[in-house]
């Protein structure tokens, strides 16, 4: 269709590179290529062979299918084999194969076409049956040769169990046909049938007569084997508690970590009760730990007791306390005794029991005075207790003393004409209370007798007041 573009050369010309629009094989595509080059689509054929069974499938088929020549492939009339010709219409061939009906053990044999194996009954066999035993004997009883299960095996058991060294004395139940439980049926008109399957039956608990002992060993009686394991009497277990002072109460039990057959163990009671030994003598308090062996641990309780001078009252350990050797020490506050000695002094010592020690020792200074205390000196304690220490009055001392006296005398005589005045006005005022209405208009004439009256009644009375009031006064100004 197209010309050659190269110039004029020898040989043939090369390959058409123009494109132009083609058509498929199958006419169903049309694509743009090389004139050169086919163009086939990827479309696969959908039309029967000849056997008008299996499809083309061939790729941008023109119509011209190719004819089958895959296998037929379809089952015979026997039901095991396929054809084995090339695809074809109608039917197949019968199946030219021969198969063997036998017996159970497959030494009696009968011929049959292929497909009537099942139509057929197996022969009849004479020979003993060889099914293996489906228990745990070695060989069953003798029986034919039969299809199905056998009958079951009636040989004694004798197995050891698990837990047990005597035989079974029962017969074999490896294989027993047992019922099973099935749905029932859903209308009383219908009828279901019950199903039975094979199954192992354990052997039955061992009867046997087993000596058994307790478990905190208290007897020992006899048990059926399948239940001979060591259990509890129920009696008190009866063994020694760490506390040394009580039993185990516990019903009788297997005890563990145990030194003797006397101790109690691991998983024995522990004792919760209160201790109960006698405490020490002066101790009140109770022992703070539970019930156990050996003395108690010293009481660690605190007591509130008096020092020695009783000035405070301290806190101590009550075993400290109840020491004899340590009681003085902790009894004292450490702080100086409050008690004076004999001589008035205060004790050096430090808090202690009983009188104060080294009264004699007393040193300290003390002011002595001479009798008009004027001069003073200081001598120590000793000295004043043995009547050394003596101080007298110099020539100063007694004209202090003259001086002093001739001033008490002054002061005495004024005092004396004071209290006189005073008397006096307290008897004016006395008398003005108590005199009438009357008396009061002639007083500017009768005063004058009435105060000589006056004196002369209460005159004794009035200087014996007079002379103890001075007397009082004297003493009280020495």
């Amino acid at each position: 269709m197209h010309r050659c573009v190269l110039k004029c050369h020898k040989d043939k010309c090369g390959i058409c590179l123009e494109t132009v629009e083609k058509q498929c094989r199958c006419g169903q595509h049309i694509k743009e290529v090389q004139c050169s080059k086919p163009f086939f689509c990827e479309t696969k054929c959908k039309n029967l062979r000849d056997c008008n069974k299996h499809p083309c499938n061939k790729k941008c088929c023109d119509g011209n299918c190719p004819t089958c020549e895959k296998p037929c492939g379809k089952t015979l009339s026997c039901g095991n084999h396929k054809c084995a010709s090339v695809c074809h219409r109608g039917p197949c061939y019968p199946c030219n194969l021969t198969e063997f009906v036998t017996c159970f053990c497959g030494e009696t044999k009968l011929t049959v076409p292929c497909g009537r194996k099942y139509k057929v009954k197996p022969p009849k066999c004479n020979l003993p049956c060889k099914h293996p035993p489906d228990c745990h004997h070695e060989k069953r009883e003798s029986h034919r040769c039969h299809f199905g299960n056998c009958p079951p095996c009636k040989q004694i058991c004798n197995r050891t169990r698990e837990n047990c060294n005597h035989p079974c004395p029962n017969t074999c139940h490896d294989a027993v046909m047992v019922k099973i439980e099935t749905a029932k049926a859903s209308a009383p008109w219908e009828e279901v049938k019950p199903q039975k399957q094979k199954k192992c039956l354990p052997c039955l608990d061992c009867t046997v007569p087993v000596p058994v002992q307790c478990l905190g060993f208290h007897e020992i009686s006899n048990w059926p084997c399948h239940l001979a394991k060591p259990g509890s009497c129920f009696r008190p277990c009866g063994r020694l508690l760490q506390c040394q002072n009580h039993k185990c109460t516990l019903p009788c039990h297997l005890v563990e970590d145990s030194p003797n057959d006397i101790q109690a163990g691991s998983n024995c009671e522990i004792c919760e009760s209160e201790c109960t030994k006698e405490r020490p003598e002066g101790c009140q308090h109770q022992c703070l730990k539970p019930c156990h062996p050996g003395k108690c641990p010293p009481c660690k309780q605190m007591l509130r007791i008096k020092c020695h001078c009783g000035m405070l009252q301290p806190y101590v350990v009550c075993n400290e306390f109840l020491n004899p050797l340590k009681q003085p020490d902790i009894q004292s506050c450490g702080n100086q005794c409050p008690k004076n000695y004999d001589c008035g002094h205060r004790c050096r010592a430090d808090c202690h029991p009983g009188p104060c020690p080294d009264a004699e020792l007393c040193k300290k200074k003390v002011k002595i005075f001479c009798k008009c205390k004027r001069i003073k000196k200081e001598f120590s304690c000793d000295l004043v207790r043995n009547n050394k220490a003596l101080v007298d009055c110099d020539m100063v001392c007694t004209k202090l003393k003259e001086e002093t006296n001739k001033k008490n005398k002054a002061i005495q005589e004024e005092r004396k004409k004071l209290e006189e005045l005073k008397n006096k006005q307290e008897l004016e005022k006395y008398i003005k209370k108590f005199e009438g209405k009357k008396k009061q208009r002639d007083k500017k004439y009768q005063s004058e007798d009435k105060n000589e009256s006056f004196l002369k009644r209460y005159y004794l009375p009035l200087s014996t007041v007079i002379i103890i009031s001075l007397m009082a006064f004297t003493f009280l100004s020495y």
